[in-house]
């Protein structure tokens, strides 16, 4: 199950893109990205709910023969994309949407008309917006102050209860950065809890010594040795042999398998063992060759995305995946680094809204 929003907040998202719009609508400049961007942003607020064909639907295996496409936005700031339904907006209001965006047709056409000024390349420093008094000028309205690790500006709460970090209760960073999946939070910013960036480094000190030296220890542990060179050039090997299983699998196979994994969405897991029965033993079958058809990747400690390594076994040395190992091992280092320096100049400072006293 994807994050869920609240119309309140789609609006607010739709509110900051259409910002930057009027922006550059005001500067008499628009370029390429920008106006691809903003091209998406109209077309796809503006386009219907309508029924589809199910290009991967075959009579004789499950799956539905049409689905749903449902208008969405898909913010040109972020790039992040929220689908206009009820299961993703819940308190959702199409007619509210046009009555708070009424010019949407009329802002998409001035768009379009603007296409024979579209200038390439990406906007110039003196052209740009200035985000950062945006920015600032908002946290001073609501009465914001800054985390300590993610660096934005968060609402300061009264914390009680066991939800309180170090006994810090008064004036805290409110929860922020999560997402909701499966009934609950995840990824709960580290900063949250803690007093604001301006009134304690107390948030980096223990982030450097809960989260990022612990990682490095972890790191310093995981340097490639000669075995950690056979498995991968194993793995190459396995990769092709898995390649050629894949394409040879009947198509009535994989098209069974996209179906099933179209319709379970973000839960789809044929591995699982809550309730294996869910999946066939055909979707078993392809998921198994198919996950040893991904492209080789290594990945140490804390590192979210892998990376991917190259495809001849015979290029696979001690020293190709002790660089990649060193690199990654460096720029923590640099970042502790960072966080070290911060914490040593840290001044006590008056939040965006105590500026305004001054």
């Amino acid at each position: 199950m994807n994050r869920t929003y609240t119309y309140a907040e789609l609006k607010e998202r739709i509110q900051k893109d259409y910002e930057t719009f009027n922006f550059i609508i005001e500067s008499k400049h628009i370029f390429n990205q920008e106006f691809i961007g903003f091209r998406k942003f109209f077309k796809n607020l503006l386009k219907k709910q309508s029924k589809k064909k199910n290009d991967w639907y075959d009579a004789k295996t499950s799956g539905q023969k049409f689905y749903i496409s449902y208008p969405y936005f898909e913010s040109v700031i972020t790039e992040y994309r929220i689908y206009l339904n009820k299961e993703t907006v819940a308190d959702l209001s199409m007619t509210q949407l046009y009555k708070d965006f009424p010019n949407l047709k009329a802002d998409y056409d001035l768009l379009l008309s603007l296409k024979e000024k579209v200038r390439s390349g990406k906007r110039p420093k003196d052209l740009e917006k200035d985000y950062e008094a945006e920015r600032l000028r908002k946290a001073q309205e609501e009465d914001k102050a800054t985390c300590g690790i993610c660096h934005e500006y968060w609402e300061q709460v009264d914390m009680e209860g066991e939800g309180q970090k170090f006994g810090l209760s008064k004036n805290v960073i409110a929860d922020h950065g999560f997402t909701i999946r499966f009934g609950g939070r995840n990824g709960i910013c580290f900063g949250a809890r803690f007093h604001a960036w301006e009134k304690s480094p107390k948030v980096k000190i223990e982030y450097v010594k809960q989260v990022l030296k612990p990682l490095l220890n972890s790191v310093l542990k995981e340097q490639p040795t000669q075995v950690t060179v056979d498995a991968y050039k194993n793995r190459i090997k396995d990769y092709f042999v898995a390649k050629k299983e894949y394409n040879n699998l009947p198509n009535e196979l994989i098209i069974e398998y996209k179906n099933k994994e179209r319709e379970m969405g973000d839960s789809f897991d044929p591995t699982t063992t809550w309730n294996p029965k869910s999946y066939s033993e055909n979707v078993k079958k392809v998921h198994a060759i198919y996950k040893r058809y991904t492209r080789p990747a290594i990945a140490f400690s804390g590192q979210r995305v892998a990376t991917p390594i190259t495809l001849n076994a015979e290029e696979v040395t001690l020293e190709y995946l002790t660089k990649l190992w060193f690199d990654y091992k460096t720029r923590l280092e640099n970042e502790i680094a960072t966080f070290e320096t911060a914490i040593k100049n840290w001044k006590l400072q008056p939040t965006p809204r105590e500026r305004l006293g001054k």
